[in-house]
């Protein structure tokens, strides 16, 4: 791979990544590669700079202090941060990004933990201990080859770069918060059952229909049901086959006859049976009412 062309790929890219309530802008991703003596003036920006030092090693000057950063390490600069570079070397490579951080929902989710620990983190060298470097190469390598699915690839390791750097500032730092949790498991086990019920309600399902499914017993899914529904497993599915029904009988103009079939009754006359018993009159006489009501 020639590194500089796909640094260069890289760069042309524009990327915003949509992660939780932040949407957060790369304004820069790519290779610096620098020889000799040489110096960047100080220098702030209004988003956050990543610096990994991929080979050689430079100083960075700040306005209290300064250090070296060397191959394997990296640091960060937050925004409002003054800072100078310096070669300490004859040869520096460093993969750099630039990204603006811009919350778009008020209301605290993980990024907003990423977002503090970087704003707090004070400016040194870090050691790269979670391969973000790793993950920059990789990018690397997508924006040089563009295979299909490479700038969504690009986007998920952009974000792995910063959720990788930010984990390493934070090493051996005790933290904790709270995440989205799927529903209780009877709850979540319900949604399933009322989705595949939806979703096969053209079909003749059954409770085994449910069982092959669920990999669970007849008895354990009318439990479920019952406990959301106060129905069992069978009154539910004729009640979902129900709604369907009076659905396409009030927003189609299929004929009660193509409406049986559709939903999987094996003849109208059968239909017209379970519409009655459901329902309290046939389905034809449910449209009529519906229609002229």
């Amino acid at each position: 791979m020639d590194i500089i062309r796909a640094s260069k790929r890289l760069s042309e890219l524009d990327i915003q990544i949509k992660v939780d309530n932040f949407a957060i802008d790369i304004l820069w991703f790519r290779v610096m590669e620098l020889k000799g003596n040489w110096r960047i003036a100080r220098h702030t920006h209004s988003s956050f700079e990543f610096h990994f030092v991929s080979s050689g090693s430079s100083f960075v000057i700040l306005d209290d202090g300064k250090f070296i950063v060397k191959e394997g390490e990296f640091y960060v600069t937050a925004p409002g941060l003054y800072h100078e570079q310096r070669n300490a070397g004859d040869h520096y490579v460093e993969f750099s990004m630039n990204c603006d951080f811009k919350k778009i929902k008020d209301e605290f989710s993980e990024t907003d933990v990423l977002f503090e620990i970087l704003s707090e983190a004070k400016c040194r060298p870090v050691k790269d201990y979670y391969e973000a470097m790793k993950y920059f190469e990789l990018a690397l390598q997508e924006a040089y080859e563009q295979k299909i699915g490479f700038y969504n690839n690009i986007k998920s390791l952009a974000l792995m770069i910063i959720t990788m750097a930010t984990r390493a500032i934070h090493q051996n730092c005790a933290i904790s918060y709270d995440v989205p949790q799927k529903l209780k498991e009877d709850d979540y086990r319900f949604t399933m059952i009322e989705k595949f019920i939806k979703d096969n309600i053209t079909t003749n399902i059954t409770t085994r229909s449910l069982e092959n499914y669920m990999h669970l017993s007849a008895k354990q899914i009318n439990r479920i049901v019952r406990k959301k529904t106060g129905k069992s497993t069978k009154e539910f599915i004729n009640f979902l086959k129900l709604e369907k029904a009076k659905e396409m009988l009030k927003n189609t103009n299929l004929t009660v006859k193509e409406i049986s079939e559709a939903l999987g009754f094996s003849s109208e006359y059968y239909f017209n049976q379970f519409f009655k018993r459901e329902e309290g009159f046939p389905p034809g006489l449910y449209r009529s009412n519906i229609r002229y009501s």
